[in-house]
């Protein structure tokens, strides 16, 4: 019985082994189907590439499969080959081939690309098994993506190379304060964010100059909002030139880069107590231009008088600025125009003296120079629409002229519509006069008839 046992085993072994061997086709390797997306979502109405690749390392003789997606919810617009491909290698050693197709966003949801009834063979025709993948893309309205973005914008460290920064850094706290050695031209601020997503400015090598300065490290979520950590950076002065200026205390710019030159300007220096310091000047104007500090680390020029030793600020207006404000020349014996009165405005950001016909004018004369010819001269300032120009005084006395004229023509037509009414109303009382005189005669005329008629009864008795 046990003999018998084992030569049905044998035999059935015998016979698979040759079915095996002279079989047409065989499953001798296997190949792979990968479908592949360039991107994870997409908006409705956006665009993505979906590659499919066939790939077998022992090579491929000729595949076939159908391109498979949710068409509810994706549009096929462009593609490298047919939905359903059946192609075939050139020759032999072909490993891989691939395939792309671009499809648009219709309608959110998840849509699914994948491929069907595939196959695979090899070189020699024989069979290969094949695994198939696919690939899946969210599509989501505009408004879903941007609910989506990261709303972190914070920091995860902020330092400055060779500084301590005070306070000590923490992502809540927005300020920040350094002090930094004489002389200190350039530092190095590292910031690191806590998102990967958010992005991050005003970091890296960073000029400054004598003085405060502020640095703005701007961090940025992926949703777009924005946290700003500011850096006070003091550059200590070695030895600060202060002067007053009116009741302010200012330190006299000693850093040639920390100034630009007003355009016709020039750069020089001038001596302010026993040193030298950068300054400006124009042939044109004859004037001489310093840069002052406030304790605010604000820089602005002045006109410097070396001789009275004097500043005074320089302010420029009238858009390109060719024109300047010049406090200084109504103390000497300027006319002031006729009916105007001295009042102060504001003029990008400065403080400047000024003559109006009445304090809610918006009409507003200040006297400055045209530092293109140095000619100086009234100009009329618009406070309302920040414009500026060309006081023509002869056409303001023509115009005062002619309102005086028609201002003695209205008291003449006053007092002759005085006269009138008082003409009238004497004749007026005239009149009244006259009525009442008649009805005086009226009633008195009866009784003269009355006693005529007694005295004739009296002559009958």
């Amino acid at each position: 019985m046990k003999k018998g046992y084992i030569k049905i085993f044998a035999l059935t072994l015998f016979t698979l082994i040759v079915s095996l061997l002279f079989t047409g086709k065989t499953y001798a390797a296997s190949a792979s189907i990968t479908v592949k997306s360039n991107r994870a979502s997409v908006a409705v109405g956006g665009t993505f590439t979906a590659t499919v690749t066939v790939y077998s390392s022992s090579g491929i003789g000729a595949w076939e499969y159908n391109l498979k997606y949710d068409s509810s919810k994706l549009t096929l617009v462009d593609s490298s080959a047919p939905a359903h491909v059946a192609d075939y290698a050139g020759g032999a050693g072909k490993t891989s081939a691939s395939y792309t197709y671009t499809f648009k966003a219709k309608a959110a949801g998840s849509a699914s690309i994948s491929v069907s009834s595939y196959s695979v063979v090899d070189w020699n025709e024989n069979q290969l098994s094949v695994s198939a993948g696919s690939s899946s893309v969210k599509v989501m309205t505009q408004a879903e993506i941007e609910a989506s973005y990261s709303k972190n914008n914070y920091l995860k460290s902020l330092s400055v190379e060779g500084a301590q920064l005070s306070p000590e850094f923490n992502k809540d706290t927005l300020e920040y304060t350094v002090e930094l050695e004489p002389e200190t031209k350039v530092i190095k601020v590292n910031a690191t964010k806590e998102d990967s997503t958010a992005s991050v400015s005003g970091t890296g090598d960073i000029e400054v100059h004598e003085g405060d300065n502020q640095i703005n490290v701007v961090v940025t979520a992926q949703n777009g909002s924005v946290r700003t950590y500011v850096i006070n950076a003091k550059v200590k002065e070695l030895s600060p030139i202060e002067v007053k200026v009116g009741k302010e205390n200012l330190n006299v710019v000693r850093q040639k880069d920390a100034l630009t030159a007003p355009e016709f300007y020039t750069e020089t220096t001038v001596k302010i107590g026993e040193e030298e310091v950068p300054a400006f000047t124009s042939e044109i104007t004859k004037l001489t231009l310093v840069g002052l500090r406030d304790d605010k680390g604000n820089i602005k020029l002045y006109i410097y008088d070396q001789k009275k030793n004097t500043y005074t600020p320089y302010i420029q207006v009238l858009g390109n600025k060719i024109i300047i404000y010049q406090p200084e020349e109504l103390a000497k014996g300027i006319k002031v125009p006729k009916n105007y009165k001295k009042y102060t405005i504001e003029i990008d950001g400065n403080k400047v003296e000024c003559y109006k016909l009445s304090k809610n004018s918006k009409f507003a004369l200040i006297y400055g120079m045209n530092v293109e010819n140095g000619k100086k001269n009234w100009y009329m300032y618009n406070t309302t629409e920040k414009t500026l120009q060309l006081y023509n005084e002869e056409e303001i006395d023509i115009l005062n002229d002619q309102i005086n004229n028609y201002f003695m023509i209205i008291i003449a037509l006053s007092t002759l519509s005085g006269l009138l009414a008082l003409i009238l109303f004497i004749v007026i009382i005239v009149k009244i006069s006259k009525k009442k005189s008649r009805k005086k005669e009226v009633k008195l005329e009866p009784k003269k008839k009355t006693n005529s008629k007694k005295s004739i009864k009296d002559l009958d008795f």
